[in-house]
């Protein structure tokens, strides 16, 4: 006959949810961290962001047509200023060194698995998006695979570049540069090769 303790512990692992990643406990402190002199009320909120408003980050700034789109990283213009090149003039933080990957990847596996701001209290949006998390075999929510390479892109007058590959919709490839910046290339303008390869990358991607 099984002991009450071990009972009791198969109950806890069963009702505990999955450790999803949100931002007031992952988020909250890199943005301490790294951007509190210019977007918190304790100091200044610079451009009408204030990252220590969880309310605020919640109804204004997170949203499919906001700077943080919920399940998509590529698109939000949130994590694209994080990762522009330094000199560019919308880089952030702004006169400042560029926040270290492994917490740039933090925020991007925030927004891919729907950008939830308090996983103990959510949203009945954020808790569609905490149901859809992947799971590990230890109840864990698992984190992101890993970002597909950089894959060799040709125009049609033969000039290259390195990018990867994010999206073929409406004869248009979207792509990220090595540079963090997101281009919009036509497929008319890619030669055969690359034609084919957006092709096959948009098939992979479905």
């Amino acid at each position: 006959m099984k002991s009450l303790s071990s009972i009791l512990l198969v109950f806890v692992l069963i009702a505990s949810p999955a450790r999803s990643v949100d931002y007031k406990k992952d988020i909250l402190p890199i943005m301490k961290e790294r951007c509190w002199d210019c977007h918190s009320n304790d100091t200044e909120v610079k451009g009408n962001l204030a990252l220590d408003d969880l309310d605020e980050v919640r109804d204004y700034q997170v949203g499919k047509y906001n700077i943080i789109r919920p399940g998509n990283p590529d698109e939000s213009n949130f994590l694209e200023r994080l990762t522009l090149d330094t000199s560019h003039t919308d880089f952030m933080p702004r006169k400042a060194e560029r926040i270290p990957k492994d917490e740039i990847d933090k925020i991007e596996e925030w927004i891919k698995l729907g950008a939830v701001i308090d996983a103990a209290n959510p949203t009945e949006d954020e808790e569609e998006w905490l149901k859809k998390a992947p799971m590990k075999s230890d109840g864990a929510a698992s984190t992101l695979p890993q970002k597909p390479a950089n894959q060799t892109w040709t125009s049609s007058d033969g000039k290259a570049i390195q990018a990867r590959f994010v999206s073929l919709e409406n004869d248009v490839v979207t792509l990220i540069l090595e540079n963090g910046k997101k281009a919009e290339v036509p497929v008319s303008r890619l030669n055969s090769e690359s034609q084919q390869l957006a092709t096959e990358m948009a098939g992979g991607a479905k």
